[in-house]
């Protein structure tokens, strides 16, 4: 497929316009980089509406454009006033956190810090978690735990003063959004801390031996499975060096095969087989060919999907 084609192009309309609230929009698969480097450093600017941002970012994120960092970056400008703001700017963060240089990261995660301080606890906390989960371990939980001990800490003080009023409708949403804040921090908060506790033991491997506990955490069949660990490994198994490929591609059939009895690990391990470039046997594609593609599968071929 030439740079550019247009059908290239039109995939990438489609997704982009695809209204991901009433239809699924997975990334276009393949892709040629250039026509995605192209689209997306025409379409990042600091007018693009949020939800097509996230989808810009996916597209970056996904096929590791090192060459849309500077269009991401150029977006972040200390000047967050809205709430349309924050969260253009945090989809800019997640993609500067996957594609950007060392010095593009560094700057990236000390802006989230401040884009964090300007943020509302109550609408952004999960905008913001899904930041530092694209930062990972380097960033921890530590200071968005703090973000939010602290709205916790305005919003008591502000409950005390609605207690003495006796302003009892307003006390109860204030005490809904502390309970709120509190089921978060114990809640949320402990389980991407388990996430990141997988993933610097994975980290600390050598690529080869990445491969195994990659493909179990794409797959969501390890007791401490999560979507969001699930979505890092897929974008993770990406980076892994093409001499890799083959390995992977080796790994997601045999896992497809010991989860024989569970039909939708089976046909995301096929799947993914086939996307690392090793076509399954006549029986799995037969088989694989009546199941439905739900769409929200990262690791797979979808040629015909946008067409």
């Amino acid at each position: 497929m030439s740079p550019g084609s247009p059908s290239d192009e039109r995939r990438l309309l489609t997704y982009y316009d695809t209204e991901a609230k009433y239809h699924p929009d997975p990334v276009p698969t393949p892709l040629d980089r250039a026509a995605a480097v192209a689209f997306v450093n025409r379409r990042v600017n600091t007018t693009t509406p949020p939800g097509k941002m996230r989808k810009l970012m996916r597209v970056a994120v996904f096929y590791n454009l090192h060459e849309t960092a500077a269009v991401f970056s150029k977006v972040l400008r200390d000047s967050e006033s809205q709430a349309i703001d924050v969260y253009r700017a945090a989809y800019c963060l997640i993609a500067l956190a996957w594609v950007g240089d060392a010095t593009q990261q560094e700057f990236a995660q000390q802006y989230f810090h401040a884009l964090q301080s300007r943020a509302d606890a109550e609408e952004h906390r999960d905008n913001m978690l899904e930041v530092v989960e694209a930062f990972g371990p380097r960033e921890g939980t530590e200071p968005h735990r703090r973000w939010i001990q602290g709205a916790i800490a305005t919003l008591d003080g502000r409950l005390r003063q609605e207690q003495i009023a006796r302003d009892n409708p307003r006390a109860t949403l204030t005490r809904e959004q502390i309970n709120s804040l509190t089921e978060h921090l114990s809640i949320e908060l402990p389980t991407v801390d388990e996430e990141f506790a997988i993933r610097r033991g994975i980290d600390a491997l050598t690529p080869n031996l990445q491969v195994q506990p990659l493909v179990a955490c794409s797959l969501d069949v390890m007791p401490e499975s999560t979507p969001q660990l699930s979505y890092w490994a897929s974008m993770r198994l990406l980076r892994l060096p093409a001499t890799l490929h083959q390995p992977i591609a080796a790994e997601f059939h045999r896992a497809g095969s010991a989860h024989a009895d569970d039909d939708l690990v089976r046909a995301s391990a096929l799947r993914a087989t086939e996307y690392f470039g090793s076509a399954p046997s006549a029986t799995d594609r037969t088989w694989l060919a009546g199941q439905p593609d739900a769409g929200t599968d990262p690791l797979v071929l979808r040629p015909q999907w946008y067409s």
